[in-house]
């Protein structure tokens, strides 16, 4: 595997292996007074690293208290803990400076994060990744052997791996998504209401929140990702659902694809063994509102992949450690010939950031 380095601070370097594997522990219970999240790492290059931890107080009476982060062995965070002060129903977002780091060969981080307050102690553990996209141009061919210097970031759901890499550049957001399934449905035009596989991509600015009232904007941009023939090559097709102007009240209403066809993206969709590689670019020009590409930028990614004929949906979010209470069905489009399972997919707004490199 080939190394990330990045400057943290002074003379200590924090090192991160390209491929990561998520787990995540149990989900905060819902008796708890506080819920804790430990978020995607991003990598900054100005002040390295940051271990971000989103609390919430779920009580209905003031908390006080302290929130610590146990990092793995011969790690050093600043500051050692964080002040608390929340009212009920609150939300804070703490930064944990990581100060010294150390390789972990099996691509994984595993933390701990703990609240002292009223009723004692919460604790949650968690095995969190890095979640950036380096700076490169990848050809669009539905090959990934041009993806060696991504950061990728793999998740698995009934037996099946899904593996996400990023890379930015001026001109294009590029995503490519290998997941791992027993065979591939394409689209049909001639059966537009499926069942047929797909890759839902949601991308925002960083700290939007999704709303919840009919009226109120997507504040996203949403795209689905389809194979539309047979063989090894089967070549794609790319809807946009959402721009961060459409109103929710849109997006959650079921639509048929047919003029939602966005021709600007470039996407190729190849096919080796059991694996399928949807591989695509996104202009970033529309984007450039929501998303300013530089070095350091920090926005929301999310995914969705649809296998209606093998696990059903998997989702991103939930392999984040998002809480059970952020699902929300106003998180993503709703598309003709998709399967949503009994319950809504979790919210779209999960940590990413762009880099320079992997070195």
């Amino acid at each position: 595997m080939r190394p990330m380095w990045n400057r943290a601070q002074g003379d200590t370097w924090f090192f991160v292996a390209a491929g990561l594997a998520v787990a995540v522990a149990a989900a905060a219970a819902a008796d708890e007074p506080l819920a804790l999240r430990l978020e995607s790492m991003t990598v900054a290059p100005a002040s390295g690293p940051v271990l971000a931890v989103q609390v919430e107080n779920r009580s209905g009476a003031p908390y006080r208290g302290t929130v610590a982060v146990k990092p793995p062995d011969g790690w050093r965070l600043a500051p050692a803990t964080g002040e608390l002060s929340l009212k009920p129903g609150e939300t804070a977002r703490l930064g944990f400076k990581v100060e010294r780091g150390a390789n972990n060969a099996a691509n994984s981080y595993p933390m701990e994060v703990a609240a002292a307050g009223p009723g004692g102690q919460v604790v949650r553990r968690q095995t969190i990744v890095v979640a950036s996209a380096p700076y490169s141009k990848p050809t669009i061919d539905g090959d990934p052997s041009d993806w060696k210097d991504a950061i990728p970031v793999a998740f698995a759901s009934n037996g099946k791996q899904t593996t996400v890499s990023t890379f930015w550049n001026r001109k294009r957001l590029c995503v490519l998504a290998a997941v791992e399934e027993d065979a591939l449905q394409p689209f049909r035009a001639d059966r537009p209401a499926g069942p047929f596989d797909a890759v839902q991509l949601a991308v925002a600015a960083a700290g939007t929140t999704t709303g919840a009232r009919p009226d109120d904007a997507a504040g996203r941009f949403e795209f689905l990702l389809l194979a539309v023939g047979e063989g090894d090559r089967p070549g794609g097709k790319c809807f946009r659902l959402a721009e961060p102007a459409t109103r929710l009240g849109d997006v959650a209403k079921v639509r048929a694809l047919a003029g939602l066809d966005y021709a600007d993206a470039e996407l190729a969709v190849r096919r080796e063994g059991r694996t399928t590689y949807y591989e695509c670019g996104l202009p970033m020009e529309p984007m450039r509102g929501q998303l300013q590409p530089s070095e350091g930028r920090e926005f929301c990614l999310s995914l969705l992949v649809h296998d209606p004929d093998g696990t059903g949906l998997r989702d991103w979010g939930e392999a984040a450690g998002l809480w059970p209470w952020q699902r929300n069905r106003m998180a993503w489009s709703q598309w003709q010939g998709a399967k949503w399972g009994p319950q809504p997919p979790f919210d779209n707004k999960t940590a990413w950031g762009m880099c320079s490199s992997v070195y």
